[in-house]
């Protein structure tokens, strides 16, 4: 009788047929060394280590932005785990990747950059479809999602769709009628405490300027020195993002193309700028898209209203939003006074690139995030539902955050 000592660790499930069948021809082609991205890939997954990934991705140095000649960089997704520890690392670089590298090829390890998808469902189902209430619907929905970023996303150079998740929302369960689902991109850092700090965050996806609402967000609360008074901390401060003073109309994107038009409908473009003029293109009864004609001056906010022309007493439904000028614009923190006052702590605090999708936090300095472990959340609006993953960055859903997915649930009448 063989009693152990210690209990196993670091191992992973049995290999399936279909892994096997994918990688058998790699390992036999790669013959333990590696040439190619492949070889490095299939190297990595069979270590001896007793290590588990549940993903690696191997690019090289001209890939990389920027370009680093010479080098080859590895990303790994340890399993049931975001990141590597520094020995986990060593170990890798040292016993896996070196022996199997040429001579003249550096190998660097980088770790996964994760974007999180937060989710908001509004869910309208049929009761007399189900014998499940509308909690438990609520939470096959989210179930469903969860599913979906296990098995969709959480790798590298993976794609998501508002498609796919639609179509996961609606598959939870027979019952359900319609979704109305849209998403926030979120990343999450642990901002230092004691040392001012510039922090970069990469959402990987043009981003959409807010309108009338900051499309910028943050939680938990942050606690911030009074700039006015050393001596005195302000609690319950957040990020937003400032209103642009750019000036026009950049574009305007249709949300909703409307029904039974028999002529074209007028747009019309209200908030705190002039000039700003556009027309719709009318197809079949139904908006196709809205052509800027004017964009205007000075509008740091603007609606779009679309109405029926006159004598047309059956065209409804059009919507859309308008988009305002200038790719950078400015970050600012805010807290609510004794008076439930809205109050600017500090007007500048970074930058956001909307087109490149990069947030700047200049000299970020809080005193406390008001959280048990410490992490800070910064979440945006992406400019598309189509988002790609490349080199290190991963797309997931967090399962650990209850407010990853927030699901509302109707019935339907």
């Amino acid at each position: 009788t063989i009693d152990g000592i210690v209990a196993a660790s670091t191992g992973g499930q049995k290999e399936s047929i279909e892994s096997i069948k994918f990688t058998a021809p790699k390992t036999f082609a790669a013959q333990n060394r590696a040439v190619i991205k492949d070889d490095y890939i299939t190297l990595i997954q069979q270590n001896r280590l007793g290590f588990s990934f549940d993903a690696v991705n191997v690019w090289g140095g001209e890939e990389n932005d920027p370009p680093v000649y010479g080098q080859v960089f590895v990303s790994l997704k340890p399993t049931g785990s975001y990141t590597l520890t520094p020995t986990q690392k060593e170990r890798i670089v040292k016993d896996v990747i070196r022996p199997i590298s040429m001579m003249t090829v550096t190998p660097s390890l980088v770790d996964p950059d994760y974007n999180y998808i937060q989710v908001i469902s509004n869910v309208l189902y049929n009761p007399k479809l189900t014998s499940y209430t509308s909690s438990q619907i609520a939470q096959l929905v989210t179930s469903s999602i969860q599913q979906f970023g296990l098995t969709k996303l959480n790798t590298f150079n993976s794609t998501f769709t508002a498609a796919d998740l639609i179509g996961a929302i609606q598959g939870a369960d027979v019952s359900i009628v319609t979704n109305d689902t849209s998403i926030r991109l979120q990343k999450k850092f642990f901002p230092s405490l004691s040392t001012p700090t510039t922090y970069n965050l990469f959402y990987n996806t043009p981003l959409k300027k807010g309108v009338l609402t900051s499309g910028v967000g943050s939680s938990p609360a942050l606690k911030f020195i009074d700039p006015q008074n050393a001596s005195v901390t302000i609690d319950g401060v957040y990020i937003e993002e400032t209103p642009s003073s750019t000036g026009g109309i950049s574009t305007i994107n249709l949300l909703n193309p409307g029904f039974n038009y028999t002529a074209t409908p007028i747009v019309t473009v209200l908030g705190d700028g002039t000039g700003a003029t556009a027309e719709a293109i009318l197809i079949a009864g139904s908006i196709s898209s809205i052509v800027i004609t004017n964009p205007g001056v000075g509008y740091t906010q603007a609606v779009v209203t679309i109405s029926a022309a006159s004598g047309d007493n059956s065209g409804t439904g059009g919507s859309a939003v308008a988009i305002l000028e200038g790719q950078f614009g400015t970050l600012r923190t805010y807290y609510y006074n004794e008076q439930n006052v809205k109050t600017i702590l500090n007007d500048n605090i970074g930058s956001i690139d909307y087109i490149n999708g990069i947030i700047t936090l200049k000299n970020f300095n809080p005193q406390n995030v008001d959280n048990d472990l410490g992490q800070f959340t910064v979440s945006v609006v992406p400019a598309s539902t189509i988002i790609n993953s490349t080199l290190n960055k991963i797309l997931t859903v967090d399962t650990f955050d209850p407010n990853a997915v927030l699901v509302n649930v109707t019935a339907k009448t």
